[in-house]
């Protein structure tokens, strides 16, 4: 959900532990209507690219977040990132592959 403009929207997403942010794809971005807040450079698997970054609010699994993601017009499917995971509480379970409730630590 865009947290600026309210617009709505259920899609499948695959978990990346490799990737530090969620990444969406232009035309999910488009569908938002989301904000672009910043540009942020990063490394992908093609190599080095600037791209595009907003915040949408998630939820998964019953948990609930507003969380950065970038843009990019060269992927076709939402990768769900650490950042993302660590904000909703959430973990793979190594063992399953599947996401799993954790805590949350301010140590």
């Amino acid at each position: 959900m865009s947290p600026v403009t309210g617009e709505r929207l259920v899609v499948e997403a695959m978990i990346d532990t490799g990737a530090t942010f969620t990444t969406l794809p232009k035309s999910v971005a488009d569908r938002l209507r989301l904000v672009e807040v910043t540009r942020r450079r990063v490394r992908t698997a093609s190599g080095e690219e600037v791209l595009p970054e907003s915040y949408v609010t998630i939820d998964v699994m019953g948990e609930r977040t507003t969380t950065p993601v970038l843009v990019s017009e060269k992927m076709d499917r939402v990768l769900l990132g650490v950042l993302t995971l660590e904000a909703l509480a959430l973990k793979v379970d190594p063992k399953t592959g599947k996401l799993e409730k954790t805590e949350l630590l301010l140590l």
